[in-house]
């Protein structure tokens, strides 16, 4: 999936796919780095990544019924924004908000 998003942005940008992968990673890089700075970076068009804080949990295997400990730890949830919603689902009627 990634190659062929660098495909695409190569095609759209009329670059070599060389220099489409050296974009690729600096915006990869420069996404990363905003999300741990910013616990809900917004990608306006695109969505909202936010860092949330899952709690440390017990959850036992179902065959062995094992109990296992995890750790609390951070996640990142996604939240689409409606020009995103409305493209995967163009038979809904979704308002644009101002993502």
């Amino acid at each position: 999936m990634e190659k062929s998003l660098e495909i695409k942005l190569a095609e759209k940008l009329n670059i070599s796919q060389a220099e489409a992968d050296r974009i690729w990673k600096a915006l990869e890089e420069a996404l990363v780095e905003s999300i741990v700075e910013d616990p809900e970076f917004r990608l306006r068009g695109f969505g909202t990544f936010v860092t949330v804080n899952r709690p440390a949990q017990q959850i036992k295997h179902p065959v062995s019924g094992q109990t296992y400990d995890i750790p609390a730890y951070k996640a990142v949830d996604f939240r689409a924004s409606a020009r995103l919603r409305a493209a995967v689902n163009p038979e809904l009627q979704i308002e644009e908000d101002n993502d």
